[in-house]
């Protein structure tokens, strides 16, 4: 019990780079401060597509994962000037269930994503994604628009 009690309060959002995602970004960096929470900076990196040959496909995920680093250094930055402390994080899978697993196993305590998000990271996520990441986190999740 004493354990639960020293827990810091932990905040994930994802971010993809999209309008929407930097939108729940900035909530993100509000409920931080607000909480005196650690924020959980979360960019997923889509495999590519096995029609590709294997070259494509690894030039493909270089290329996606140099703008997700972009993505993160520009995000750690702003929360730095928050005086927010930021775990950064680029995970791979299925956006969805990367994300859900990566709060799984975390014990995140609030899960922040926006609205939509890039089709071919997020689709749109008002649809199946976010149905499905509200359906299976384990902590509550906020949509923001």
């Amino acid at each position: 019990m004493a354990d639960d009690l020293s827990k810091q309060y932990s905040i994930a959002v994802g971010l993809d780079g999209s309008e929407s995602s930097w939108k729940a970004f900035t909530e993100a960096i509000e409920q931080c401060k607000h909480k005196s929470a650690q924020l959980h900076v979360v960019s997923i990196q889509e495999s590519g597509e096995a029609s590709y040959s294997a070259s494509e496909v690894l030039a493909s995920e270089q290329t996606a994962r140099e703008r997700l680093v972009r993505i993160q250094i520009k995000a750690r930055l702003q929360a730095e000037a928050a005086k927010v402390t930021v775990v950064p994080v680029i995970a791979s899978g299925h956006s969805d269930s990367a994300l859900v697993d990566y709060v799984k196993k975390q014990n995140i305590d609030l899960l922040i994503v926006g609205d939509t998000g890039h089709s071919s990271i997020w689709g749109a996520l008002l649809g199946t994604t976010a149905e499905k990441i509200v359906r299976s986190a384990p902590c509550s999740v906020l949509i923001v628009r």
